[in-house]
């Protein structure tokens, strides 16, 4: 059984974690700011990136904020084992393991929990924590920071480029057990690493809340790819978003796919503020049965010569809703720059619903390119009459037209297991009892 250090989100559980890992003046008082946040802000409503989910109906009443774990669980991340520099877990409320090449060590390269890190690196942890993610951004913005947990930090040193992945694995398997990792990473100037982030949940019919964050700094001519596959079980309220400060010349691309969950709010946002900065992002979304997934990606230009581009496909059926949200922003001063968007939703059930919200605000008169679009549909009942007057099932159908539609946006998934994984979650969405 896990140990509960407090059932109840009070000043009691705040210092209690804060003690527990003897945290510096700094770490302390960003817990009490945000949970002074938290006890005075009302759950977002009129915000537009937030009217569309059924807030209320996540448990925060009965989070427990810590819990010891149980001897880990490997099973759900074998099928993702590969050849990588460096492996973090965080299970449950805790990081429980953590390896890394030794010889990366001796480059300088930082790898740890990040509360690990709050206590050996305060320096550089201090000076980029919250500041892409602010405590008091949202309500579950100021639970995160209060309650915040494990999670992981990267730092490269200059020059320093990583071969291999990084990989990182969040797994949940106590009910009503909080979430609360938070993933920094710095790379420094011309650093490079791909990173693959995967989360995993089985609660048996439990349910509990994940309220995460990304920070990604990368510094001139970086160069940071950023894997995620969300697969929480439908026991699983998740919050995650996460955000990229780009300086000159460098690049970050997401690769972000959103599958799970019973409800889910999932951003991947960049701010390509050095001129010459380049990020993009692929996107997949699959809702079934009746999950709630809110996706969003958006590119914010304040540098020059800044390139962007979002791709994005989603898939429902069942009584699943879901919105996708697209943000190109060039701001005023940020010239020659471009940023374009595509997104394509397909529904399969009379009961499913999927909006799109592509936007582009334009602030500068010197501009390469902006576009974009967007389009909601239903499954062709052409193609399907075309198939099955071939012998082929109404399943199999389904699943061909399916994976072709994702398949161009699949395919630019740079890490093939990864690539795998997504496609055998979309076939055990669709029906597939051999995944």
């Amino acid at each position: 059984m896990s140990q509960v250090i407090s059932s109840t989100i009070d000043s009691t559980a705040i210092q209690s974690l804060a003690d527990r890992y003897n945290e510096p003046k700094w770490a302390r008082d960003l817990r009490e700011q945000a949970f002074a946040a938290f006890q005075t802000m009302a759950l977002p409503a009129k915000d537009e990136g937030w009217r569309n989910l059924r807030l209320r109906d996540v448990p925060l009443d009965s989070i427990i904020p810590y819990t010891v774990a149980k001897p880990l669980a490997t099973e759900p991340f074998k099928k993702l084992e590969i050849s990588s520099a460096a492996t973090l877990v965080h299970y449950n409320s805790e990081v429980q393991q953590v390896r890394i090449d030794p010889e990366l060590e001796a480059k300088g390269v930082i790898f740890m929990s990040l509360q690990e890190a709050i206590s050996k690196h305060a320096d550089k942890v201090e000076k980029y924590l919250g500041k892409l993610y602010d405590v008091k951004e949202s309500k579950f913005a100021a639970l995160h920071y209060a309650l915040r947990t494990g999670g992981m930090f990267l730092y490269i040193p200059k020059n320093v480029v990583i071969d291999q992945p990084i990989q990182v694995f969040t797994y949940a398997d106590e009910a009503n057990a909080g979430v609360f990792n938070h993933t920094l990473v710095v790379a420094e100037p011309f650093s490079q690493v791909s990173i693959i982030d995967y989360s995993v949940s089985d609660l048996r019919g439990g349910q509990c809340v994940h309220s995460g964050a990304v920070e990604i700094f990368a510094e001139e001519g970086a160069k940071v790819s950023y894997i995620a596959l969300q697969n929480f079980d439908n026991g699983v309220f998740s919050f995650n978003p996460r955000r990229a400060h780009i300086g000159k010349n460098a690049e970050v691309k997401w690769s972000v796919s959103e599958l799970g969950a019973q409800l889910a709010r999932s951003e991947s946002v960049s701010y390509l503020e050095g001129d010459g900065a380049a990020s993009d992002a692929v996107v997949v979304f699959f809702g079934s049965e009746k999950q709630s997934l809110d996706v969003s990606a958006g590119m914010i230009h304040t540098g020059n010569h800044g390139v962007s581009d979002i791709v994005a496909k989603g898939v429902m059926k069942d009584q699943a809703r879901t919105i996708w949200r697209g943000l190109g922003h060039i701001k005023q001063g940020a010239k020659s720059c471009k940023t374009y968007q595509a997104e394509r939703s397909l529904i399969l059930s009379e009961g499913a619903k999927g909006d799109a919200i592509p936007g582009l605000l334009i602030e500068e008169t010197d501009v390469l390119g902006a576009g974009h679009a967007a389009a909601v549909g239903r499954i062709d009942e052409e193609q399907l009459f075309y198939l099955m007057s071939r012998g082929i099932t109404l399943a199999q159908a389904h699943r061909m037209i399916v994976e072709g539609f994702f398949g161009a946006v699949l395919d630019r998934i740079p890490v093939e297991v990864i690539r795998d994984e997504v496609y055998a979650l979309i076939r055990k969405k669709l029906g597939d009892q051999n995944v």
